[in-house]
């Protein structure tokens, strides 16, 4: 049976970071509960775009999702197994912050079936998280998460952000060393983009806050590797890190072309070559009608956006995200979903990269070396064509 992955967006928070540029706020109870009363409707009446398919892995984001009362997570993962074909060993993930998780949550998802959690830490020097606007310091982490280990999750992620203002190699080099001394199974390291819109923007502009430089930042890339490799865990993907069996299986399914629904304000759907844009605010998601979506002759009205991806956009969108992968792009793969050979296709990119080396080929596999996964945006950009 075919995969189908599903995404579930929950966007609360205590309070948003000053990096932040998702669909997340801060909201009272009643607001919650017409949210997840709305998100109910919409996994119920959208069942029917996943006959045929098995669920491989369900992701439940944010937002922060352990904002919210465990009654709701209850609801959503109910709704899930009653619409939709979850297969017995799948992935099921929640995101959650630091001091919002307690032993009660936790045992209430574990019990729900979630099988893995994935922790918003960004960083162990607190000086570091107040200037990031976070809600938590280093302790509330330990607590989380040995509360965690306590209530039986194996399989934990740490998400940690790098590039933070005033943050040096030094500082970088603790946090990491301080996560990867408990033993983690799996860590998120990315490095911190001033997006439009966010405080970090605007303080940026006024001279509130000074980023690293970027020799700083290679040094930290460089710390990643050597202690990544010491604790055992290997890069699959450019920002992610794993011990051998704990790969996010749901992120590799994005970046191996695997069919996805999403649910909530301002998520995305693949499947069937389309993709469906939902509302993006919240006002507009709350009226929308899902009781009548399956019966409607123009469910247009119930996105933002509704896509057919031509083939050229998929063939780029297949490149960009298979470079994403350690394991890059195999060939035979590509041939089979577009009927077109890579290395013809490719010929002129291929060989000059591979004279840079920073593209390698290993059996049927082109994938970027370490030198080219640092600058891996400027190689895909020139691989889209």
């Amino acid at each position: 049976m075919n995969k189908l992955m599903l995404y579930v967006h929950i966007p609360f928070c205590e309070r948003k970071c000053n990096y932040c540029d998702f669909v997340s706020f801060n909201a009272k109870y009643d607001v919650i509960d017409a949210y997840i009363m709305k998100l109910l409707e919409e996994i119920e009446s959208k069942s029917y775009l996943a006959n045929g398919y098995e669920i491989s892995s369900i992701y439940i984001g944010g937002g922060t999702p352990s904002f919210i009362d465990k009654k709701y997570i209850a609801f959503i993962m109910e709704s899930l197994y009653k619409h939709y074909k979850v297969d017995s060993n799948a992935e099921i993930s929640i995101e959650g912050n630091p001091n919002s998780l307690d032993s009660e949550k936790l045992k209430a998802y574990m019990d729900l079936g979630i099988n893995r959690l994935s922790i918003g830490l960004q960083s162990a020097n607190d000086d570091e998280l107040k200037i990031l606007g976070r809600v938590h310091n280093y302790n509330d982490f330990l607590n989380a998460y040995n509360s965690a280990i306590h209530v039986g999750f194996k399989n934990i992620n740490i998400d940690i952000i790098n590039g933070i203002p005033f943050q040096t190699p030094d500082t970088y080099k603790k946090t990491l060393k301080a996560i990867l001394m408990l033993n983690i199974k799996h860590i998120s390291i990315y490095n911190l983009i001033i997006e439009n819109g966010t405080p970090f923007k605007t303080m940026l502009a006024e001279n509130k806050i000074t980023l690293p430089l970027e020799t700083d930042i290679v040094k930290m890339d460089e710390i990643t590797r050597e202690l990544t490799d010491y604790y055992r865990l290997h890069r699959y993907e450019i920002s992610n890190y794993g011990k051998d069996g704990f790969e996010c299986r749901h992120n590799l399914g994005y970046w191996s072309d695997v069919p996805y629904l999403g649910f909530g304000l301002n998520s995305s759907s693949y499947i069937k070559n389309i993709r469906l844009k939902n509302k993006v605010h919240f006002n507009d998601y709350i009226a929308l009608d899902y009781k009548n979506y399956m019966l409607s002759d123009n469910q247009n009205g119930y996105y933002d956006e509704i896509k057919m991806i031509d083939e050229k956009e998929h063939m780029n969108e297949y490149t960009m995200l298979g470079f994403r992968k350690t394991t890059g792009i195999n060939i035979d793969d590509f041939y089979k979903t577009f009927n077109k050979e890579f290395e013809e296709k490719y010929k002129a990119n291929i060989k000059y990269y591979r004279s840079m080396e920073l593209l390698c080929k290993k059996g049927n596999n082109y994938f970027l070396s370490d030198k080219g996964l640092d600058i891996s945006n400027k190689i895909i950009a020139d691989f889209m064509q």
